[in-house]
């Protein structure tokens, strides 16, 4: 009978002791991460066209913010494409896997604001949309890789077309600040036969100029390469004012992932 009564009194000790000195942890919740390059896509519900978007997101805490070379580029169509001035500037929040975020559009000709809201898997984003014009629909946005590679195509002059259109090899490379340095061989053309570049990568695409030839190329990804549109400037010592549309592939490893 004490033999039973000392193992009640031990096993109700150790229960006890057990009960005191354990602490509930409450888990800690991680905040979504949206930095870096992006391509954000939004698909309407209302008809309208695809819009792409092509940003670099930087974060602080739990608010993130676009560059402000930020692109936007209804239907992929370089010729719709606004922004890189500075005049369009996404920014955000994040709450736990939570994401909101805002981009307004300041062009007289399509004052626009979106309001987007989704949340956060791994660095990719989903979600939905509505604008100040009464469009809605569902976005995704995709983290980007880094440019690295050689690129061949073709382009043409929009306002002196060549009956054979110049080709172009072009080689490109980013460092950690999303900077591209590179060159390009142009041949079959009038009035240039080389490029030496500068410029930015924005998510998976690009501004690109040249200073001392007075030229300047924005490009934006196609799924094996980008299309392109440049412009020289009227007192550029070569190709003076002229501008027009190219593309080119990948002949070797186009990003870095």
């Amino acid at each position: 009978m004490k033999r039973i009564l000392l193992f009640a009194l031990l096993a109700a000790g150790c229960g006890g002791d057990y009960l005191k000195n354990s602490t509930p942890t409450t888990p800690v919740t991680q905040n979504a991460r949206v930095t870096g390059q992006y391509d954000l896509v939004l698909n309407s519900t209302n008809g309208h066209s695809m819009t792409n978007i092509y940003s670099n997101f930087t974060q602080s805490g739990t608010t993130f913010t676009g560059s402000t070379n930020t692109l936007v580029c209804p239907s992929n169509d370089l010729s719709q494409c606004e922004g890189n001035d500075g005049s369009i500037t996404p920014s955000g929040t994040v709450s736990g896997q939570n994401v909101t975020m805002t981009i307004a559009f300041p062009s007289t000709a399509r004052a626009d604001t979106l309001t987007m809201v989704g949340s956060a898997t791994g660095p990719n984003l989903t979600g939905t949309y509505t604008d100040s014009l009464g469009d809605a629909g569902t976005w995704t946005a995709v983290a980007a890789g880094t440019f690295s590679g050689t690129y061949s195509g073709t382009f043409n002059s929009t306002s002196n077309p060549l009956p054979i259109a110049p080709t172009i090899l072009m080689t490109l490379g980013q460092d950690a600040r999303f900077n591209l340095t590179g060159s390009a061989t142009i041949m079959n053309s009038p009035c240039i036969n080389s490029l030496n570049f500068s410029g930015q990568a924005i998510g998976d695409a690009f501004s690109l100029t040249d200073g001392a030839r007075g030229a300047v190329i924005i490009g934006v990804p196609n799924g094996n390469g980008f299309n392109f549109r440049y412009n020289f400037a009227p007192t550029a010592a070569s190709c003076a004012g002229d501008l027009g549309l190219g593309t080119v592939s990948n002949t070797q490893g186009p990003f870095d992932y």
